[in-house]
């Protein structure tokens, strides 16, 4: 009776043991299911998460290969989505935080929802160094026409091919920036033709203007610079101060840069933006820039 009651236990034990490792086993290939590389030196890591099946199964392998060189910067991901929480590029930052937590990496998203249909490329680290917003916004806007074609493999192939010639160092087209530059020369240029048309020395109608005002001056009463005061006849004019203004504010600039403020808090609101702490709402954490496709 004993033994039998002994034999029992062991077997339910055994079973027992058998379903944990299991349920190990398969967590484990749940967990690592996305990844689809490591870099032996960097540890960084290739992800792709395919959620609405854009990609063919040999488009994900060679997407893959495509990402690769990436990881001698950071972690480097590939998410497709259908699903929009009302602002892209911190839909985006919490996948990379998801995925990545603090360490150097960047995501490069498309989101298909039919009300939004954004790229959006998010980083943080090493690579947001480079990949800021300006660049993440030039490179969605140099692919968005592969996904406006729905040629999506060749849109994150170009996407991720132009994120690492920037970070190696290259260039690529930046038509915004270019724009950018055009329009502050040419207000520039503008302010300087005018401070050269109505200057003292170059416009004799001001000229004449100051001479004018000046005889008439003089006419009416004597005028004297003494210590910074005007006399003018039996009248003194007074610069008064420039008001100094004090904010008692405190700002959340350095946010941009990657870091975010306080568990739970947002940015108008927390003191210090030294660190991304876990839970935080400070949506500027990190860099990123999106398209409409």
């Amino acid at each position: 009776m004993m033994k039998t009651k002994f034999s029992k236990i062991i077997a339910a034990l055994m079973c027992a043991a058998v379903l944990i490792c299991a349920s190990a086993v398969t967590a484990f290939a749940e967990n690592s299911a996305d990844t689809n590389y490591i870099n032996p030196e960097t540890s960084y890591r290739v992800v792709i998460i395919d959620e609405i099946n854009l990609l063919t199964a040999n488009e994900k392998k060679n997407l893959a290969e495509d990402m690769k060189p990436l990881t001698q910067y950071g972690n480097i991901a590939f998410w497709t989505t259908d699903e929009y929480t009302g602002n892209e590029i911190d839909q985006t930052r919490i996948k990379r935080r998801e995925l990545f937590d603090l360490n150097s990496g960047s995501v490069f998203a498309i989101n298909m929802n039919e009300k939004v249909r954004k790229l959006t490329i998010q980083s943080y680290g090493d690579i947001e160094s480079v990949i800021n917003d300006s660049v993440a916004r030039s490179i969605t806007d140099n692919v968005k026409s592969y996904a406006s074609g729905k040629q999506y493999y060749l849109c994150a192939k170009n996407a991720f091919s132009q994120m690492f010639t920037k970070l190696d160092g290259g260039t690529i087209p930046e038509p915004l920036k270019i724009a950018g530059y055009i329009v502050i020369a040419s207000m520039l240029g503008i302010i300087i033709v005018l401070s050269v048309a109505f200057s003292a020395l170059c416009n004799p109608l001001v000229k004449n203007a100051i001479a004018y005002s000046g005889m008439r001056m003089k006419a009416k009463g004597k005028v004297n610079g003494i210590m910074g005061i005007q006399y003018i006849g039996s009248t003194t004019v007074h610069r008064p101060p420039r008001p100094v203004y004090v904010s008692s504010g405190r700002s959340c600039s350095s946010c941009s840069s990657g870091s975010s403020c306080s568990s739970g808090s947002s940015c108008s609101s927390c003191s210090s933006c030294s660190s991304c702490s876990s839970g935080s709402s400070c949506s500027s954490c990190g860099s990123g820039g999106s398209s409409s496709f």
